[in-house]
């Protein structure tokens, strides 16, 4: 008579990560797994040694995609049309945060919360303010540019 064990080594829990199935003892997705191997090409042991996982939580977390593949593909794509949609939603707005933050900044009254006194307090708030804009600006540059090269592969 043969010995049949359970191994549970996958967990689901509402609360964490959406309720969708993750290896246990870490809040790593099996569509994590998943992704990595079809998406970049990696190998168990690479993903083993990526995410600092066993290479049985790899091939366990790949066991639980092929028993339940329909779901999980079925989540891949609805995480892929959220994701199309928010970047959609973002190029989209043309009153982005830091254009809406610029303007902000040229409102007589807005400024003057920033600027009123001259002690060292304040200016390097008012230079924090500056920074953080050009920081934006860099930022929105950088997702115009993703936006403009990237595009997502659709699953099979």
């Amino acid at each position: 008579m043969s010995t049949i064990e359970s191994i549970n080594l996958i967990y689901r829990d509402p609360d964490i990560r959406g309720g969708r199935p993750c290896i246990v003892g870490t809040s790593l997705r099996v569509i994590d797994i998943v992704s990595a191997m079809r998406w970049n090409g990696r190998s168990p042991e690479q993903m083993a040694d990526d995410y600092q996982i066993t290479l049985g939580q790899v091939y366990a977390a790949l066991a639980y995609y092929y028993c339940n593949q329909a779901e999980i593909d079925a989540d891949i794509r609805e995480s892929e049309r959220k994701s199309k949609a928010i970047v959609e939603e973002v190029l989209a707005d043309k009153d982005s945060l830091s254009s809406r933050l610029r303007r902000y900044m040229q409102d007589d009254e807005f400024r003057a919360a920033f600027t009123t006194a001259t002690d060292a307090s304040d200016e390097k708030r008012t230079a924090r303010i500056r920074a953080l804009f050009a920081k934006m600006e860099a930022q929105e540059q950088e997702i115009n540019s993703f936006s403009a090269t990237s595009t997502v592969t659709p699953l099979e």
